[in-house]
């Protein structure tokens, strides 16, 4: 049986029962869908990239135990559900090494940032910023996908992305602008498909 793309509740309902009784693709499926934005999250709280890689793992590793064992009961918020654990771990890691080195550096620990004033973290506080990133991982175009993330959630420079990328600034404000376009009408389904089942 193969796997429909995530683009409405009742897909993803069917994801989670698929990963639940043992589907190994529907549980890639739910990594490849969720990856980019978890390792975004993680990233910007500790600021390491061996610690995201190793918490994102962690992550996933904790998600698909709960959806084995029956504790995601409202798979139509998967997306918010992974974004929380995520974070918490992330917190969680941070705390622990700003504790450790506290005891070491006898108080230096301030230099750590703190977890709690990450500004990607309130949002990810709020449902709709789990809808918003369910969305923007459902964009076709990766490129479109990566320049939402960095530039609107994780709040990276311009010029760094567009470094990255390989793009002028004016090139940038097209494509953004495009993505954007794309983003509103994804979402306006979303709210409409949401609306008529309520």
């Amino acid at each position: 049986m193969s796997i429909a793309p995530v683009n409405n509740d009742r897909q993803l309902a069917e994801l989670v029962k698929q990963a639940h009784d043992g589907d190994p693709r529907a549980e890639e499926e739910i990594i490849r869908r969720h990856k980019d934005g978890v390792s975004i999250i993680i990233g910007r709280i500790v600021q390491n990239s061996s610690s995201t890689e190793d918490i994102s793992q962690e992550t996933f590793l904790k998600v698909l135990e709960k959806i084995r064992c029956g504790e995601v009961r409202e798979p139509e918020r998967l997306s918010g559900f992974i974004c929380s654990i995520a974070k918490n771990l992330a917190i969680e890691h941070v705390r622990k090494i700003r504790k450790l080195t506290s005891r070491e550096d006898g108080g230096n620990a301030e230099f750590i940032p703190d977890p709690g004033q990450d500004p990607f973290t309130r949002l990810l506080e709020k449902e709709r910023g789990s809808v918003v990133l369910r969305i923007i991982g459902e964009m076709s175009v990766k490129r479109d996908r990566d320049l939402l993330m960095r530039y609107f959630v994780a709040e990276e420079p311009k010029d760094r992305i567009c470094s990255d990328l390989g793009l002028t600034r004016e090139q940038f404000n097209r494509v953004v602008f495009r993505a954007l376009q794309r983003f509103k009408e994804l979402y306006l389904k979303f709210e409409g498909d949401h609306r008529n089942k309520n």
